[in-house]
């Protein structure tokens, strides 16, 4: 519950369903491959479609919450889920039944990640916005965490849920998703649609350079986390020959890293622990120290820096988020973030390929560090620069 006895919970559990969707996919694709007689490379291609297009409709949304409110925004973001989930599982289970050819399967498919791309994309930012607003601004800090434990949560459940559900059925898991937001949808209807907040005398309404350092931060770990986690199998194979053996590996550590980010949002986030100032530059030094184990030690040591590097991570976002929101307007803040995020797993796609031609798929952990390295200049910059308005 926030100060003003209105709870985010329920915030929380729309921004869960985007996790829960988007690792749930992850674990169906060699399902939706033989269902479809589609290849990886296609539906890597489909499902990369979708999330680019957060790239422009994430600060739109921004821009469309200032204007009509929070709730206005999730509950189309929570619609456009449901339709696109549905038009999907539609495709797949008509292309397994034959009742669908192959050209218009790919053609309700990349409507199916249009739709996704275009409306989702204002799910988790208006969410955030909405539960800052329930907040009040001493407690800000703590309402992004309550949002982002509930999309870790999801993005944790997401996984096994879908394992489940493919035991089941092999449709389930889509059918599974499709439901979710129409739960979602039910409750956020009886939520009050808190006003749109006005600008603040401290915050601009539109984007200047100096908004440039947080957005870097917001792309520099997302490119982190995403050379991290396909670094893994790599690192792995160092290690064991088996493919079973490294992918069950692989998800002990994906398990073991979304449980710190967990942890990292409780203990220290949400009590508000920490100023932002010190939150941020804990989380580089975690973040550039946890890598930092993953490159130079063994096994062992690839287990315990993925949880401090995860544990640093969740630390780093609601930071550079709100002191981002010092200087912009809540609404047009969570979707510039977006934004960003999703230019540094961009980022990451392009650099993927060229770090494993030049240097080799095991270095792909050690240009995670150098990320966070960067993470961690750019964060000391913005302490100093901070230190030294606050002497004038």
């Amino acid at each position: 519950m926030t100060a003003s006895g209105k709870s985010v919970w329920p915030l929380a559990f729309c921004a869960g369903l985007l996790g829960i969707g988007q690792n749930g996919l992850l674990v169906m694709l060699p399902q939706l491959v033989q269902m479809t007689g589609l290849t990886l490379s296609t539906w890597a291609g489909l499902l990369m479609s979708g999330s680019m297009l957060f790239l422009p409709a994430s600060p739109w949304w921004g821009r469309v919450s200032e204007v009509k409110g929070c709730k206005f925004v999730v509950v189309a973001s929570l619609s456009g889920y449901l339709a696109s989930f549905a038009l999907l599982a539609l495709a797949v289970w008509l292309m397994a039944e034959k009742q669908l050819g192959i050209p218009a399967g790919v053609g309700v498919l990349i409507l199916s990640r249009t739709i996704y791309g275009l409306t989702v994309s204002g799910m988790v930012p208006a969410a955030q916005t909405w539960a800052m607003q329930r907040s009040g601004t001493e407690k800000r800090m703590a309402a992004l965490a309550v949002i982002s434990s509930g999309l870790s949560c999801g993005r944790l459940l997401g996984p096994p849920l879908a394992a489940f559900a493919l035991s089941l059925y092999p449709m389930a898991p889509l059918w599974l998703m499709a439901a979710g937001p129409l739960f979602a949808l039910i409750f956020i209807s009886r939520q009050y649609g808190d006003p749109p907040l006005e600008a603040v005398a401290h915050q601009a309404a539109r984007w200047h350079s100096g908004l440039l350092p947080f957005l870097v931060l917001a792309a520099l770990l997302a490119l982190c986390i995403s050379l991290m986690q396909i670094g893994l199998a790599p690192a792995l194979r160092d290690y064991m020959a088996a493919p079973a053996a490294v992918s069950r590996h692989i998800a002990w550590l994906l398990s073991l890293a979304a449980i710190a980010t967990l942890l990292a949002q409780f203990l220290i986030v949400r009590p508000q622990r920490l100023q932002i100032q010190p939150l941020l530059l804990s989380a580089a030094v975690l973040m550039s120290a946890g890598l930092g184990m993953m490159v130079a030690g063994n096994l062992p040591w690839l287990y315990a820096g993925i949880v401090v590097t995860s544990f640093g991570a969740a630390m780093a976002t609601p930071a550079y988020q709100l002191l981002l929101n010092q200087k912009l307007s809540l609404g047009k803040g969570a979707g510039l973030i977006a934004t960003s995020h999703t230019l540094g797993y961009g980022l990451s796609a392009l650099l993927i390929p060229v770090i494993s031609w030049r240097w080799g798929q095991t270095h792909l952990l050690a240009g995670a560090w150098i990320a966070s390295a960067i993470f961690f200049i750019v964060a000391c910059r913005l302490r100093t620069t901070a230190s030294a308005e606050s002497a004038r």
